[in-house]
């Protein structure tokens, strides 16, 4: 019998994540499926029960939930504590456990792109779920993160780093650019959240966007990667964490990225 996985989130039908995690079971033949579990807030316990009765052997976590999803688990790991967000959920030796593989996800993006971001300024465009765990990244590379808000006042108490404004932005040159917010993406692919020439101030820019491969951010920037390593990234180490073993990333990304 396919052991049952899926993804926990709310208006998520046109998530990516099914193709790659059923892609997945079929390369190494292994016998699970992946769903959608399209719930509203009232029916989040409906999963954890499953969860917890082995109905269903794990889950990610996406929108609204991450945070959410924190009140039921009893162990929050390292990462999803100090990103204080969860996307991904095993139930292990009666115990539910939490991670934030998108911390992952990240960190692998910078090893491909074979950045070195130690005492470099990096600058973050938005101050949402994915902001975090990118700050966090950033972070415990020694970077100098940057964040770069429409609204600094209201969030300067919730992050532990400088914080400016896009009009300050205009005045500023760094070592990396990342765009952790959702202009550009399908259908608006014509946006760019900061003015197109500002790119010519960074060394190298990441777009978390997936669709399209190519934003118009990263048409103008000297040297980009967008989101959908990322994701493949933040889905393996999940199937990793779901598994107990680990995976070729590069060879999953190459295959979907044909895909």
């Amino acid at each position: 019998m396919k052991k049952i996985y899926g993804l926990l989130g709310r208006n998520i039908n046109y998530s990516f994540s099914p193709l790659l995690h059923n892609h997945f079971f079929n390369k190494y033949k292994i016998s699970g499926t992946y769903e959608l579990f399209n719930r509203e807030p009232e029916n989040i316990e409906e999963i954890i029960h499953k969860l917890k009765n082995k109905e269903i052997a794990g889950i990610n976590v996406t929108i609204p939930y991450k945070e959410e999803v924190i009140k039921y688990l009893d162990i929050v790991t390292p990462e999803a504590k100090a990103i204080g967000a969860v996307n991904t959920v095993v139930f292990e030796n009666n115990k539910l456990i939490g991670y934030n593989t998108d911390y992952f996800g990240f960190l692998e993006s910078v090893k491909k792109m074979n950045l070195h971001c130690e005492n470099k300024e990096i600058y973050i465009l938005g101050t949402g779920g994915a902001s975090k765990a990118v700050l966090k990244v950033i972070e415990d590379l020694k970077g100098i993160p940057i964040l770069v808000s429409r609204t600094p006042d209201k969030t300067k108490n919730s992050f532990p780093c400088e914080i400016i404004d896009y009009e300050l932005l205009k005045s500023r040159k760094g070592y990396l650019i990342i765009n952790c917010t959702p202009v550009g993406t399908y259908p608006e692919i014509d946006k760019c959240p900061i003015p197109t020439k500002l790119l010519e101030n960074f060394d190298f820019a990441i777009d978390l966007i997936y669709n399209p491969r190519v934003t118009k951010f990263l048409k103008h920037c000297k040297k980009g990667m967008n989101g959908f390593y990322m994701l493949v990234a933040q889905g393996i180490k999940a199937q990793e964490i779901w598994q107990k073993k680990t995976f070729n990333l590069d060879d999953i990304y190459e295959e979907l990225e044909k895909k």
